[in-house]
């Protein structure tokens, strides 16, 4: 477990600390027939200057950002957080140590950052946010895609093409999509929240809750930041 510690620091540094208790289970097997209990890592020394990933002085706020994906999980009723601060104080790092909390099978949690040169790309964020999501499906076995294919389609079509569109990996999944009908502007828009709502029900369960972490908000889009608008004030 030593070996397999989330974080670089609590894991072995060298490989001569490793071999070292290797070789404390190796004599006490030969000399006792069994392996006591020793402190890890008493050799362990490396021997260059690393830099921990250990968060100090945020306790709070991490543990606001926990408490609230507790809630979630608890209601099943959405929540906003929004982080602040000058640039460069740790918001990025605060937000992360959400991720730790979050790992698979537990929930998802994907990321997306805002572009001051590319604010007049509607949507881009979230479909690079969901793009990774996309890619970790389909890492999956050959059983679990086809569930999730399933649950897809079930979900957006008619209008996968609205979403393959945004995210051009899900075609990996669900095939191509059939062409959707156009429409004028305020109702292509209000079909296009409605299929995005639909598509993210298939991620935000109970069973596996979502976080989507939109870092550099000032950058947004107004496409975007009407769509958020638009999930936040859904009853579901």
């Amino acid at each position: 477990m030593r070996l397999l510690a989330k974080t670089a620091e609590e894991r072995y540094q060298t490989a001569a600390s490793v071999e070292a208790d290797l070789r404390r289970c190796l004599h006490d097997l030969e000399s006792f027939g069994h392996i006591n209990s020793f402190p890890l890592g008493k050799h362990d020394v490396s021997d260059r200057l690393r830099i921990p990933e250990k968060l100090y002085g945020r306790d709070r706020p991490v543990k606001r950002l926990l408490n609230a994906f507790e809630r979630v999980v608890a209601t099943g009723n959405l929540e906003l957080a929004l982080v602040a601060g000058y640039s460069g104080v740790g918001k990025s790092s605060v937000v992360n140590e959400l991720q730790k909390a979050i790992v698979l099978p537990r929930g998802f949690f994907i990321a997306g950052k805002f572009d001051k040169h590319k604010s007049d790309i509607p949507y881009g964020t979230l479909a690079q946010a969901f793009q990774t999501l996309i890619r970790q499906i389909l890492g999956k076995s050959e059983e679990e895609v086809d569930q999730w294919r399933g649950a897809l389609l079930e979900a957006i079509a008619p209008n996968g093409q609205l979403i393959t569109n945004l995210v051009p990996e899900l075609e990996l999944i669900i095939g191509q999509q059939p062409i959707v009908p156009g429409l004028p502007p305020k109702e292509t828009q209000h079909r296009f929240q409605a299929v995005f709502r639909r598509f993210l029900d298939v991620f935000a369960r109970k069973e596996h809750p979502l976080v989507i972490f939109l870092d550099d908000l000032q950058w947004l889009d107004r496409a975007t930041l009407t769509l958020l608008e638009n999930l936040v004030i859904q009853p579901r």
